[in-house]
């Protein structure tokens, strides 16, 4: 156990070394490099996790897939990304480039959510009880939708009208506010499956995914709601990007986690 106790904590080693980093740049030329530098790297991270995870899957396995689709909007991210680099797209034109961006933010939110409600479903395919009543089932998913609801809402409102009034470039926010808002939904679903598998090795993938899920819950509510506690740009900034880290580091965790419990199940039955 000691090793997955060690995956838990290096989300949090890099969300340290994040805001040192962050606080000694702050002021300076270098500190919008080494925030971008940082979410790039830690998109790589989650992306490498999700596919180490893939790997250690029988070709046709179900798990397998979910975690590719899983990776595969790491993939695109990076790809939109990608597009932000001074290397040749703008002449594509500026709707053309929004389009763009927009597809690909669609194509990685529909994986992510493919993706995580295949892995929500393992406790119903394995025939697994859920450790609580019905009643405490639908509550979870209402907090949950709820909150979801209230940090993602105001996001797709503002960007909807954007799109109204002609600004496609908007796109780009309202489908990661769409994407955002249905994949922080299956955050109940994860946390009943992390629940069902307690006690087991299969339990600290899941219970670090959902933890990763919690954290890009908080990096959209600091969006949404910094400046009203008071964070002025730059504090909302650092605050949200350390929560996006650790959504993604959380993610890498999870990865490596299901990577050494299949390996280790494979060892006690060979």
């Amino acid at each position: 156990m000691t090793r997955y106790r060690a995956l838990a904590l290096v989300p949090l080693a890099w969300g340290l070394a994040f805001l040192l980093g962050s606080a000694w740049l702050e002021g300076s030329a270098a500190h919008p490099v080494f925030l971008r530098a940082h979410v790039e790297l830690a998109k790589v991270l989650a992306l490498g996790g999700a596919v180490a995870a893939a790997l250690a899957f029988e070709r046709a396995d179900y798990l397998r897939r979910a975690w590719l689709l899983i990776a595969g909007c790491m993939a695109l991210l990076l790809l939109r990304d990608a597009t932000l680099l001074p290397v040749g797209f703008d002449a594509m034109g500026a709707q053309r480039l929004a389009g763009l961006r927009g597809l690909l933010v669609v194509g990685a939110n529909l994986s992510q959510i493919a993706g995580t409600w295949m892995l929500a479903r393992a406790w119903n395919r394995a025939a697994l009880a859920l450790p609580v009543s019905r009643l405490s089932q639908a509550l979870l998913v209402v907090v949950v939708v709820s909150a979801a609801l209230g940090v993602t809402g105001p996001g797709m409102v503002q960007n909807a009208r954007l799109i109204g009034r002609g600004d496609l470039a908007a796109l780009t926010g309202l489908a990661s506010a769409m994407g955002d808002a249905v994949s922080l939904f299956l955050i109940a679903p994860l946390l009943l499956t992390a629940l069902a598998l307690r006690g087991g090795l299969f339990g600290w993938p899941y219970s670090l995914l959902t933890t990763s899920y919690v954290a890009w819950l908080a990096y959209d509510a600091t969006i949404a709601v910094g400046p009203a506690l008071g964070l002025d740009a730059a504090g909302a900034r650092t605050v949200s990007e350390l929560f996006r880290g650790l959504g993604c580091l959380f993610g890498l965790s999870a990865g490596l986690a299901q990577r050494f419990v299949v390996r280790q199940l494979r060892r006690r039955t060979s």
